[in-house]
């Protein structure tokens, strides 16, 4: 199998989920090679971050979808010797331009500026009474619009007690403060994980899936074109179905979640598989793995 675009998952995939630290920080092997394989192939971020946390730190991607597929932005690529025309997207679009964006897309804007004020609220409730958690909002690139929050626990020393005990406790608190305030209009998007010691709100529904879909067509890839899929979560799930090879990059013991993925890799093998991939002229088989 030829590998055409390279799309991955951020926070567990390409950064440790135990030991990441809430900055922008990428190992630096990681992202080396990561930069070496974008001068031939697209390689693409899609992310529960927001933009203005993943901007710094993946200079080699020329598509960036933040906040679950809510913006999605298309940056400048200086093309490889190598690099295939159809993967260049280099076409300007009539809109919001800056010297480093050639193009921006936020999703429903006004149904993001409707809940915003509701999410800002619901977290100040719960950061009251769960002193604990860290609560981590998500805004818009252009008009800073609160369009979710992670509620993260990782830096606990067990928050593997915290998953079992506490979370469910303020799962309830969000439904019973959705039911209470937005019972008709309700778009919500609650994102749970099994295992993982964080979860997420956003204010519209998210679909990796359908972020795969949409790079597909910014790539101008057709059918023929195979894309690799890295991600470690439940919310990667439709995106691995949409790519044509899948792979889950376990990161932490503790989290041991059963994914709809073609292959799993550990963290610490992720920068040799790149590697090899990259050396095999992106050239995939199962002796990859």
């Amino acid at each position: 199998m030829k590998i055409s675009a390279l799309i991955s998952d951020y926070d567990g995939t390409l950064c440790p989920t135990a030991s990441f630290s809430f900055s922008n920080s990428l190992p630096e092997d990681l992202h080396n090679i990561l930069l070496d394989i974008s001068k031939f192939i697209p390689v693409c971020i899609v992310s529960s971050k927001d933009f203005h946390f993943l901007d710094s730190c993946v200079n080699f991607a020329v598509i960036i979808s933040s906040i679950m597929g809510i913006e999605t932005f298309l940056l400048p690529k200086n093309p490889g010797p190598h690099h295939e025309e159809s993967a260049d997207p280099i076409e300007l679009q009539n809109g919001i331009r800056d010297s480093n964006l050639l193009k921006y897309h936020v999703k429903q804007k006004e149904k993001l500026i409707e809940n915003s004020s509701m999410i800002d609220d619901l977290s100040s409730v719960l950061s009251k009474k769960f002193h604990d958690i860290k609560i981590l909002p998500k805004y818009t690139y252009k008009e800073k619009i609160l369009a979710g929050v992670s509620f993260d626990y990782r830096h606990l020393l067990k928050w593997e007690n915290y998953k079992i005990n506490i979370e469910p406790r303020i799962i309830d608190k969000i439904y019973e403060y959705i039911k209470k305030n937005s019972p008709l209009t309700n778009t919500w998007h609650i994102q749970t994980y099994l295992t993982h010691p964080f979860f997420d709100i956003y204010s519209i529904p998210c679909n990796k899936g359908n972020v795969v879909t949409e790079i597909r067509k910014l790539l101008n890839l057709d059918r023929n074109k195979n894309i690799l899929y890295l991600g470690d979560s439940e919310n990667d799930n439709p995106a691995f179905k949409k790519a044509d090879l899948s792979i889950n990059i376990k990161s932490d013991e503790r989290i041991n979640t059963k994914l709809k993925s073609h292959y799993s890799l550990e963290f610490n093998e992720l920068s040799y598989f790149l590697i090899k991939l990259y050396r095999e002229n992106f050239n995939f088989t199962s002796m990859s793995i």
